[in-house]
């Protein structure tokens, strides 16, 4: 019985002693709240915007915002022989007296591979050597054309009068649309129509005017018709393009 009081004494001291140690100790200060920085006098840096102006493009639209870090990339075939092209798209214009002024020449002469799609700058390099993988194996051909027709874009934003690839062409193209569009789902991007219009851009107008210039085309018949036939020599191709923003790449075919 002794043995336990000794130990309840020992409890009891124990407590006191802790209690007179906490007494000693220097209580410490709660930290004060920092004061909020005064930042009027640092000048923000505005976001940079984009505003597109049709002006300086001959009234041109955008079919998609211009965003920073996203790159317009398409895949096309370049007509080497563009000086006979831009000889005829100008004759062309010449005959079409009523809305002559309207049309515009293209900037280049192309066949398109692919829509225009968008890409991030880090999938630049490996879409493009997927390309270059798909492409290695495919033979060269020869283009020609065989029909002028008139199309809309997807916005109905221009029209255009073009030169469609005849009958012998499409083929080989059709092959190349299947291999970039291969490409194209590899990296989920919108894939080419799936009845596609091979064609040369010649000349466009801005808006949908696609009733009127095939009337007016219809008028110039006989004369367009002797042209197409007297230009329609095949050229080689053996080459494939892509452009994305300012980069170009190419590729040869066997």
């Amino acid at each position: 019985m002794s043995g336990l009081l000794y130990i309840c004494d020992y409890g009891n001291n124990s407590e006191s002693d802790e209690s007179e140690v906490d007494n000693k100790l220097p209580k410490l200060k709660r930290p004060e709240k920092l004061p909020v920085p005064n930042l009027s006098h640092i000048p923000a840096v505005p976001v940079e915007q984009y505003t597109d102006n049709p002006n300086l493009h001959n009234g041109r639209v955008r079919s998609f915002p211009h965003v920073r870090g996203n790159w317009a990339t398409f895949v096309y075939i370049k007509y080497q022989d563009e000086g006979s092209l831009l000889n005829f798209a100008t004759k062309l214009q010449t005959l079409l007296l009523e809305v002559k002024n309207l049309l515009n020449l293209c900037d280049d002469f192309h066949l398109s591979l692919s829509k225009t799609v968008v890409l991030n700058y880090h999938t630049i390099v490996p879409f493009t050597q997927s390309l270059k993988e798909v492409l290695c194996d495919i033979e060269r051909f020869y283009l020609g054309f065989d029909n002028i027709e008139v199309l809309c874009n997807d916005e109905k934003t221009r029209t255009f009068i073009v030169l469609k690839a005849d009958y012998f062409s499409v083929k080989s193209l059709n092959s190349l649309v299947k291999k970039v569009d291969a490409v194209l789902g590899e990296f989920k991007l919108e894939k080419f129509y799936e009845d596609p219009s091979f064609h040369i851009s010649l000349l466009w107008m801005k808006g949908d005017h696609k009733e009127k210039l095939e009337t007016l085309l219809d008028n110039a018949n006989e004369v367009i018709s002797a042209e197409v036939v007297k230009k329609n020599e095949s050229v080689l191709i053996d080459k494939v393009y892509c452009k994305s923003g300012n980069k170009f790449y190419q590729y040869s075919l066997e």
